[in-house]
């Protein structure tokens, strides 16, 4: 082989790995769940059997996969993972979605702007944030769930949202293209609120200095070190 034979050769394998590893990195898009993976995969991966009832893939399917921190078995889910529910929406065998709750426990004392800034540490800065509406410190008026931060990806968007009546966070990542198909297929949005919301801080009863406020100041900052989106 020429050396010119030689340069294209490498040339080729490089221009190859280049684009398989974007790939594998646009795809995967909420720790090791990709979108587009097919049920399969994903009950291999969380341990836990793949929904019953219409055959996967047929046309217009869709179809939910739920994992609960309950499930894992002592020893496979790491210490201190936030996590508490996974809820992995598949279209035609295809993820498209998957709805994300934290344990109420792991991210207790935490701000709406600490939650923002641990999923912006992953995904970069939001494209777009939404600050609450009406008065700081009235109660909570709603029990819907509502949009704090939204990023914006490539094909992904991400929202970040408090959920329904709870001081607890909830995240949605979906692939654009994959959901808009979902979609026309029928399938149901999952719930976010954008309008009028209160925000979660002020939902939360004020420590009223002393050994209180101190005491939920360190759990805060123990749940911002060890919190991962």
């Amino acid at each position: 082989m020429t050396s010119v034979h030689r340069l294209v050769a490498v040339s080729l394998f490089v221009a190859a790995s280049s684009v398989s590893l974007f790939g594998a990195q646009t795809r995967t898009f909420y720790r090791t769940y990709r979108m587009g993976d097919d049920q399969l995969t994903i009950s291999r991966q969380i341990g836990v059997p793949s929904a019953p009832g219409t055959m996967a893939g047929s046309p217009g399917t869709v179809q939910d996969l739920k994992w609960r921190s309950q499930y894992a078995h002592r020893g496979d889910a790491r210490p201190g993972d936030p996590v508490a529910r996974l809820v992995f929406s598949f279209y035609e065998d295809q993820l498209f979605r998957i709805v994300i709750d934290y344990a109420s426990d792991r991210t207790e004392g935490m701000t709406e702007a600490d939650m923002v800034a641990a999923v912006s540490h992953v995904y970069g800065p939001p494209a777009k944030r939404i600050g609450p509406t009406g008065q700081a410190g009235l109660p909570r008026q709603q029990l819907e769930d509502t949009v704090i931060a939204e990023w914006i990806t490539g094909a992904h968007h991400i929202s970040l949202l408090t959920t329904g009546g709870q001081a607890a966070f909830r995240m949605i990542v979906s692939s654009v293209p994959l959901e808009a198909f979902a979609r026309a297929g029928g399938a149901p949005d999952a719930p976010a609120n954008a309008q009028d919301r209160t925000s979660i801080d002020a939902g939360r009863l004020p420590a009223n200095g002393g050994k209180a406020a101190a005491a939920r100041e360190t759990t805060r900052r123990a749940n911002i070190a060890s919190f991962i989106p």
